[in-house]
């Protein structure tokens, strides 16, 4: 299995993708970067009286989106890294070569997943050091306010949803080919932005019915949960901001302890299944 997670984890740093993603995240950071010190210095005029209230919501407002694009280059990372980690071997031939050593197919799905898994986490962690580093540096107001241990738990959830894409990811490659997973995953990771988009309008205008369609969508896709839990862990006190949020925590504050635990059984349900439905596949 480990032999298996090494391999993999080289591997991913080779491809193309992995260094497009690296690109990406270096404009990104920039953009951010760009956008917090002009954004800063034209409200620093209104950091005063009656332009406070504006000054705290925008700022929140700049953090919140801040981590939002972060989140999305992780979950970009994880499909784009997944989506073809069995499949492609399949249809290539590879795998008839490393099955045929003395290692478990289920062996080599949890490796492909340790392996990946060690990847994104290592990128989740510095994405979001640099993202701090960056709001620090130019001192954000809201950054420099949040403890550390909130930060911590931030960090924990950061890595988390990348990590549930994956095992989805995984599941998928090991059923179906790239393409199709690759538009499945994607598909399946834009129901849950508009599931918690749906919670946020049935809260708003107290439809019970959109709240319930909204939950039953992030069952099926609990990525945008998680981003609410980050949300709620690192800016507890976010106020206004959550409003303009696209995947604020307007609806109902922070999710549910159960929702957590659900994510949790979700990650591993997905990768069970994944072993047990490959240790059947016929792949000849």
């Amino acid at each position: 299995m480990f032999a298996i997670a090494v391999a993999t984890f080289k591997e991913s740093l080779r491809k193309r993708i992995f260094l497009l993603i690296g690109i990406l995240t270096i404009i990104y950071l920039i953009l951010l970067g760009v956008i917090i010190h002009y954004s800063l210095s034209e409200m620093a005029k209104w950091n005063r009286g009656d332009n406070l209230s504006i000054y705290v919501v925008v700022t929140q407002l700049i953090s919140v989106l801040g981590f939002y694009f972060s989140s999305m280059l992780t979950a970009f990372l994880a499909i784009m890294m997944s989506v073809g980690c069995i499949s492609s071997e399949i249809e290539s031939g590879v795998i008839h070569s490393i099955i045929t050593r003395p290692i478990k197919r289920s062996e080599y799905i949890l490796g492909k997943y340790l392996g990946l898994s060690i990847l994104i986490s290592m990128y989740s962690i510095l994405l979001y050091a640099l993202v701090l580093l960056i709001c620090s540096i130019l001192k954000l107001p809201v950054i420099t306010s949040i403890s550390t241990v909130d930060l911590f738990k931030g960090l924990l959830l950061f890595i988390l949803q990348p990590i549930a894409i994956l095992s989805i990811s995984i599941w998928g490659s090991s059923h179906f080919k790239t393409l199709p997973n690759g538009i499945l995953i994607i598909g399946i990771y834009i129901m849950g932005l508009i599931g918690g988009f749906m919670e946020q309008i049935g809260s708003a205008i107290k439809n019970q019915s959109l709240i319930n369609w909204g939950i039953m969508m992030s069952l099926i896709s609990p990525f945008d949960v998680i981003y609410r839990k980050l949300v709620s862990t690192i800016f507890p006190s976010l106020g206004l901001a959550s409003i303009f949020s696209p995947m604020g925590s307007m609806s109902g504050g922070s999710p549910s302890t159960w929702m957590m635990v659900y994510i949790f059984i979700y990650i591993i349900g997905f990768i069970y299944f994944s072993m047990r439905y490959f240790s059947k596949k016929d792949i000849s």
